[in-house]
């Protein structure tokens, strides 16, 4: 008894030294990082030094509930203890999310293990197991999770490197706080097991309610996260790079439960951290965006290519991925994240200067507006010369910046009144011409700069302020081939072979055109071209190669 007593008193100091590391993240997300050797908090005291009750000392008996395909696994008494009513709701919200998941978005169902981690109850043969349990408690925590997985929703918990899962969730949508936590005892064979009780609601910020009151909505939003975890788990065993993992699960609560928006809470930080790389934000939750925005103006099924790809290459990072799939579409991985990162940039009380159709979702003018670099005019109407870093973007207002050395894409936002002009540039030229226009025009308010780089491998080319017809750059092997000045009384260029023969007419706007990497392999194939404006004059010659 004395010495349950001292390991009481131990548990009691572990928890007041670990507390105050965790905050609300997923709880997959610390096993993975945990497993990686990369957990997010290094808690002062050891688990492997405490000894408390046996994690069966905190629960009694254990009920299952089946459903087509899956068996549930909870405790009606003890910090476990669950109701009837949420144990029926999570069988109907998790056979929905299944559905939505192999259905809708066409993934595979995921794949159940044999025997439960907590409860340590056997699975019945063809079902995916669900244990609904205080995750601050469950058994092992500390070797789990690297530390007590305290601000949890829930997590898809694997035994192995491999794809069979089960899904953990809070049971109650509380916590223990960070500091004056209480505590409650559990009679268990005569003798007290004290456990921390846990005080503080989980919050819905984007509506302002609590899960603990709001409980299905907690399921819902919980477990359409957790099973998307369980099923690319199908397609990629836990790896390290955890940013898509992670960003994707968020983007599909907002996709299947559209009212929820619990993906709010991450979108403040994010808003402040302009030009951050989406997969160095620190919680990857709010860049669950992209998958919105992807899903709304690429494919639906977007996301069932994308694990598709990690499964067949699996030791590619996400920007690899994600080109490989885009790439496959014949469009430009560069130009969508530019669009991506323009539509972005009319969050909160921006958004009304475009149509609704053009905004990433519905949601978007509620968003927290993100954050823009004042641009300070010097003599030459030029202070800024933005380096931006991968997977990343930056707003500038007003002002023009310094584009010659830019890797990555541009445009800018002519704002008139109540409405928006978006232009795009492909050489520096344009963008120029766009600011000498734009601010000579008494009526346009403002200008907004929007930069993004997807990838700094592939960058549109520097085109020279000369009067000299030229393809760009020569000889080409990547990346965009731009062909400047164009003169304005013509609407098309002529490639043609070697030989002559013509190979294609590409239609321009503009003083230049540039064709993306795609358009060009498909065209040419390694060797030397030329090129003229219109179907009559001089030919330039340029060398194709890859």
């Amino acid at each position: 008894m004395i010495a349950r007593y001292i390991a009481t008193l131990l548990f009691i100091a572990m928890v007041l030294c670990t507390s105050a590391y965790s905050r609300s993240v997923c709880g997959t997300e610390l096993m993975i990082k945990n497993r990686h050797g990369q957990s997010l908090a290094k808690p002062s005291v050891q688990s492997t030094s405490i000894s408390l009750c046996n994690s069966e000392d905190l629960y009694d008996s254990v009920y299952t509930r089946t459903t087509d395909h899956f068996q549930i696994f909870y405790t009606l008494s003890g910090p476990h203890k669950t109701t009837a009513a949420f144990v029926d709701y999570l069988a109907s919200y998790v056979e929905e999310a299944r559905k939505f998941h192999t259905e809708k978005m066409g993934m595979q169902p995921p794949q159940g293990i044999s025997e439960t981690h907590h409860y340590q109850k056997p699975v019945k043969e063809g079902l995916y197991p669900v244990e609904i349990l205080d995750i601050s408690l469950v058994r092992n925590s500390h070797s789990v999770f690297g530390q007590i997985c305290n601000e949890c929703y829930g997590a898809t918990y694997s035994p192995e490197e491999n794809n069979e899962s089960e899904l953990m969730i809070e049971n109650d949508f509380r916590h223990q706080p960070s500091l004056q936590v209480a505590y409650d005892t559990i009679s268990k064979d005569n003798q007290g097991c004290v456990y921390p009780r846990p005080t503080v609601e989980f919050e819905n910020k984007a509506h302002g309610y609590s899960y603990a009151e709001h409980w299905k909505e907690g399921i819902r939003v919980t477990v359409i996260h957790e099973l998307y975890h369980a099923i690319q788990l199908g397609y990629h065993p836990f790896t390290k790079e955890t940013f898509w993992f992670e960003a994707s699960a968020s983007g599909i609560e907002e996709i299947a439960n559209p009212d929820i928006d619990d993906y709010f809470s991450y979108l403040s930080s994010m808003s402040t951290k302009v030009g951050t790389p989406l997969n160095q934000m620190g919680q990857p939750y709010g860049a669950g965006i992209l998958l919105i925005y992807l899903y709304n103006f690429v494919d639906k099924k977007i996301d069932k290519a994308i694990w598709e790809n990690y499964k067949k290459n699996p030791n590619k990072l996400f920007p690899e991925q994600l080109k490989a799939v885009i790439d496959q579409k014949k469009l430009s991985v560069d130009s969508l994240f530019q669009d991506f990162a323009t539509r972005l940039s009319f969050a909160g009380n921006r958004s009304t200067f475009i149509d609704s159709t053009e905004l990433i979702c519905k949601d978007e003018p509620r968003w927290p507006e993100f954050s823009y670099i004042q641009l300070k005019t010097n003599g030459d109407n030029k202070s800024a010369k933005p380096a931006i870093n991968d997977l990343a973007y930056k707003f500038y207002s007003n002002g023009s910046p310094i584009l010659e050395d830019f890797l990555g894409q541009v445009s800018a936002v002519a704002y008139q009144g109540k409405s928006a002009q978006i232009e795009n540039f492909k050489t520096t030229n344009d963008a120029d011409l766009f600011y000498a226009q734009a601010s000579a025009n008494s009526s346009i308010d403002s200008i907004a700069w929007i930069f993004s780089n997807f990838n700094s491998q592939e960058y549109l080319p520097t085109v020279l302020k000369d009067s000299t017809l030229r393809a760009y750059p020569v000889p080409w092997r990547e990346g965009y081939l731009c062909f400047t000045p164009l003169p304005h009384d013509k609407h098309f260029i002529e490639i043609r072979n070697r030989r002559g023969n013509l190979i294609s007419r590409e239609k321009y706007e503009g003083s230049t055109l540039c064709l993306e990497e795609s358009r060009v392999r498909e065209l040419m194939a390694p060797g030397v071209y030329r090129f003229r404006v219109g179907n009559s004059g001089k030919t330039k010659d340029f060398i194709i190669i890859y």
